[in-house]
């Protein structure tokens, strides 16, 4: 069974929405807040803070690097990279810089108001306060509006002029993982309206986001974060047979942290099971949910010993 943990705003959320309608998946929703403590999610991630969470049965994956490439591996899907170094390349430039650039633009002061407008007095500072000690106080995206908003149109007109090239999808005739990692950023831009306007004028992408859109999100039931205790409970993880090829100093068993490198720098403590080029896993024991495996990118990630 899937569950999706994640909240409705959460852009790296709309990702893996659109990818479980994309391979027309059942999954359960765990709704969880935008904010800390999530006190039921906890047990099964360890302590990441970042959303969203994928839970299949007893396996636990952060990050939707490892998330979109988990759910390939469960569909049996070959195509989802078969763009190769040009997709992973175009998925990490979209979940990083253009990233920044939409969280720059839509947490500007007059896009904020828009948002913030919506929460109490007390929510909205304890929103802030959430999100400075995600980032470790430093700004998540690094750059002000006017930057952001340059850099914005320059890479706007690149994927107009790329996508009149190679339609239907930014690759060409396959939808890859270049494609949904594009999407969720514009797709987040366009859920403010202050800055919706700034798609405007792009026939080629806005056909394209309608095609994305279109994929829609699957199966999805509403579920809870007890019901996902529960069914990680009553199973065992899976594994997987990762090839080594980094070369790790680490042997099963051995106690190691996982941490994010760039925010939201919780480590995760568990026992070494594997590792390849693109993942790591580790072993946890869980008083709620049993022994889960959870599941990190190596990009991104600091493993160290314990």
């Amino acid at each position: 069974m899937i569950f999706l943990h994640h909240y409705p705003a959460s852009l790296f959320s709309e990702k893996i929405r659109l990818l479980l309608g994309h391979y027309d998946l059942a999954w359960q929703s765990v709704e969880i807040s935008s904010i800390m403590p999530r006190p039921l999610l906890m047990p099964l991630s360890g302590g990441y803070r970042r959303t969203p969470v994928l839970q299949i049965g007893a396996n636990i994956y952060a990050d939707t690097k490892v998330i979109s490439a988990a759910l390939a591996r469960h569909v049996g899907d070959d195509e989802l990279y078969s763009g190769g170094f040009l997709a992973h390349r175009t998925a990490d430039w979209a979940d990083s810089q253009l990233f920044r650039v939409v969280v720059a633009l839509n947490f500007r002061p007059e896009a904020m108001a828009t948002m913030m407008g919506q929460f109490s007095e007390a929510e909205a500072q304890a929103f802030a306060k959430d999100r400075a000690e995600l980032s470790g106080d430093q700004p998540i995206a690094g750059l002000s509006p006017t930057a952001a908003m340059a850099y914005l149109s320059h890479s706007l007109a690149e994927l107009e002029t790329t996508l009149r090239q190679n339609e239907p999808y930014l690759l060409g005739d396959c939808v890859s993982i270049a494609d949904f990692s594009v999407y969720h950023n514009l797709w987040f831009l366009n859920q403010n309206p202050v800055n919706r306007p700034l798609l405007d004028g792009y026939s080629a992408l806005q056909s394209w986001m309608k095609r994305m859109r279109d994929k829609g999100h699957g199966a999805m039931a509403m579920s809870d974060g007890q019901a996902a205790l529960d069914a990680a409970g009553v199973c065992r993880p899976t594994t997987f047979d990762l090839q080594s090829r980094t070369m790790s100093p680490f042997k099963s068993g051995d106690l190691v942290t996982v941490t994010p490198v760039d925010y939201g720098c919780v480590p995760v403590e568990g026992r070494f099971v594997a590792a390849d080029h693109q993942e790591i896993i580790v072993e946890r024991d869980t008083q709620v949910a049993g022994v889960v495996h959870n599941h990190f990118p190596q990009a991104g990630f600091d493993l160290v010993a314990v």
